[in-house]
């Protein structure tokens, strides 16, 4: 039913996650290759050539993969509105949100949900009064992983604060949680099977979620059945309330037994590496399937 959909296929663009926007747009560009759906890709780096190029091509459905800034924010979202084209992924408002950590983390904190203890702050003279070491210190606008770190003591947490607030306006403080890194996918409302990464040395930077080999990725983890309904009724929750729909995947902290929300990613990678194909290939759903699955979804939505 879809052999006649004409896709636009949106990768790169200029966020610092370009890197892994190729990736994976380069990664369902083969998908679409071998479904024969007929296809163009974009790139858009000039905003203008690319809303006369693709108001041209007039695309039944846009597959957005655009990673960071600018892709995953509402920002792009906004724009497929006034031209009025279908896209993947979530809408305008769930998007922004969703990117807006400490935003996500208020909401999932308003509705019962666990999250870690956490400030945002805009400047280096407001960690003053943290206390709690070790700390997560990371810029609140960005994704996969960049310029995230753990520090150890006020020393370090001022220079990671002036670091991440070269990257972007806010910064979040969070307090660290050991524990098992639980993610869960879930695709078109549906949940998708856990998966746990268990990194061999640090945490899961950007480092040890694209380039190591080293990285391990557990399907289905052995979960007490209740902590794992837990987890999955916790993402799927904030799923809905945010307003998400199509593929998102959602972040825990699981220490005794109790999970912590983390952060929910609107536009899950699909690279080699990524998760949300890892999770779909375990619920026996193939990354063609995937692809197919997640189109569906966005021509589906009324």
């Amino acid at each position: 039913m879809l052999s006649n959909l004409k896709v636009a296929l949106v990768y790169g663009g200029k966020s610092s996650e370009r890197e892994i926007s190729i990736k994976s747009g380069e990664a369902v560009e083969k998908a679409l290759r071998r479904l024969n759906l007929p296809f163009r890709v974009f790139d858009p780096i000039n905003v203008e050539e690319f809303i006369n190029e693709i108001l041209k091509y007039q695309p039944d459905v846009v597959f957005n993969v655009l990673h960071g800034k600018n892709g995953e924010d509402g920002s792009i979202q906004g724009l497929f509105e006034v031209l009025g084209l279908k896209y993947t992924g979530s809408p305008v408002k769930a998007s922004s949100i969703a990117m807006d950590k400490s935003m996500a983390k208020s909401i999932a904190k308003c509705i019962g949900v666990n999250t870690p203890y956490w400030i945002t702050v805009k400047s280096v003279k407001e960690v003053e009064d943290w206390k709690n070491y070790p700390a997560v210190v990371k810029p609140n606008s960005e994704g996969s992983s960049i310029g995230v770190s753990i520090v150890k003591d006020s020393n370090q947490l001022y220079d990671a604060v002036a670091e991440s607030l070269k990257i972007d306006e806010e910064v979040v403080i969070e307090e660290f949680i050991q524990g098992r890194e639980i993610t869960v996918s879930i695709l078109n409302g549906e949940v998708l099977e856990p998966i746990e990464i268990v990194v061999e040395e640090g945490f899961y930077d950007f480092h040890n979620k694209y380039l190591s080999d080293k990285t391990t990725y557990i399907t289905s983890p052995p979960l007490e059945e209740g902590v794992r309904k837990k987890i999955e009724e916790d993402a799927l929750t904030v799923y809905k309330t945010i307003g998400c729909r199509g593929a998102a995947r959602v972040d825990f902290i699981l220490r005794n037994n109790k999970p912590y929300f983390l952060e929910i990613n609107t536009i899950p990678g699909m690279t080699d590496h990524s998760l949300l194909p890892k999770a779909a290939e375990a619920c026996g759903i193939s990354f063609d399937e995937l692809v197919i699955k997640i189109i569906e979804g966005a021509i589906n939505e009324k």
